[in-house]
């Protein structure tokens, strides 16, 4: 592997990293809104106003950013029953499909969501309720975490193909998928 390319895979592992602790830190902030507009509530009579807003809001950080690192450490959900008697290159053949198929159906979405975000920027889209939350935040979140996956996804795509070519496969240290 060149070092242009083990620059980049350092670089992608690094953004997914960090992807993966801003997934944690929010979700820590949802659990935080949560339990100070119910102690608000009952303490105070005043919840934080579009908590549940701002909950929903957030749970789309935590859903997408962590994307990339799961593709990195293999940990989507796979039914393996029919593919466990397969050699690796064919599995490599698999992986490249699975990967193709996913940046396509995922890279669609976000370019349509975040195709959106000018006209709504312009308009000053904000959700209804007290605070007028602008809608474009999120979106520019969802937006960077799936180029971030599909980035991952072009990595994943070349390690298939290497697999194929070579019958190689370079399965990460902490296989996710071992069974327990």
């Amino acid at each position: 592997m060149t070092s242009l390319g083990s620059g980049v895979r350092k670089a992608q592992t690094l953004l997914e990293n960090l992807a993966m602790i801003l997934a944690g830190i929010v979700l820590l902030t949802m659990g935080l809104i949560i339990v100070t507009s119910i102690l608000g509530k009952h303490l105070f009579l005043r919840p934080i106003p579009d908590d549940l807003l701002m909950v929903g809001l957030l749970n789309v950080a935590v859903i997408v950013l962590p994307l990339a690192y799961v593709e990195r450490m293999r940990g989507h959900i796979t039914v393996t029953v029919t593919t466990d008697w397969l050699g690796p290159r064919v599995l490599g053949a698999l992986r490249v499909l699975g990967a193709v198929a996913m940046a396509v159906f995922f890279g669609g979405i976000g370019v349509m969501v975040v195709g959106r975000m000018p006209g709504e920027i312009t308009k000053d889209a904000y959700y209804d309720g007290v605070l007028q939350i602008p809608t474009w935040p999120m979106k520019a979140v969802f937006g960077a975490a799936i180029l971030l996956f599909v980035a991952r996804l072009i990595l994943s795509m070349v390690d298939g193909v290497r697999t194929m070519l070579t019958g190689e496969d370079d399965i990460p240290p902490s296989h996710p998928n071992e069974e327990v």
